[in-house]
């Protein structure tokens, strides 16, 4: 089902984008689910070759509202201690958050899946735990 809609989002009918895939990859195969990860990279650079644009997906943007940029302070904060791995990136920093809140999110905070879908009570609740953590393990939280 994916190649067919790949191939009619580019302009390519089903037979086109299979011969694409043996191409690339100098197989038989004709599905991108029967690909390596080698084969597919592969795949990629051919469609690059092609012309084609990579869009990245949408779910990987950073979260900037003042409440998130909080809990990310704050989480810098226990990584200064020792108390958490320190992320490497921003958007990591926002992954080992949202991690975290998850495993919070049985408690007092309630369900949270995503924390750009949590709400303004959930994210404050969210604060004032790390901000406790902070202050148990000596982090500047304040």
């Amino acid at each position: 089902m994916a190649k067919k809609h790949f191939a009619d989002r580019h302009g390519m009918t089903r037979e086109d984008y299979e011969h694409a895939i043996q191409t690339a990859t100098r197989t038989t195969k004709t599905s991108a689910a029967d690909l390596t990860h080698a084969e597919r990279n592969m795949l990629l650079t051919h469609f690059k070759a092609m012309g084609f644009e990579v869009i990245p997906r949408g779910g990987a943007k950073r979260l900037d509202a003042p409440q998130h940029k909080k809990l990310r302070a704050l989480w810098y904060a226990l990584a200064d201690v020792g108390a958490v791995e320190r992320p490497e990136t921003a958007a990591s920093c926002d992954s080992a958050v949202e991690a975290w809140a998850k495993r919070q999110s049985h408690g007092k905070v309630g369900p949270i899946e995503r924390l750009r879908f949590a709400d303004s009570g959930q994210l404050h609740k969210l604060i004032e735990e790390l901000k406790a953590w902070g202050k148990r393990v000596g982090a500047q939280v304040e």
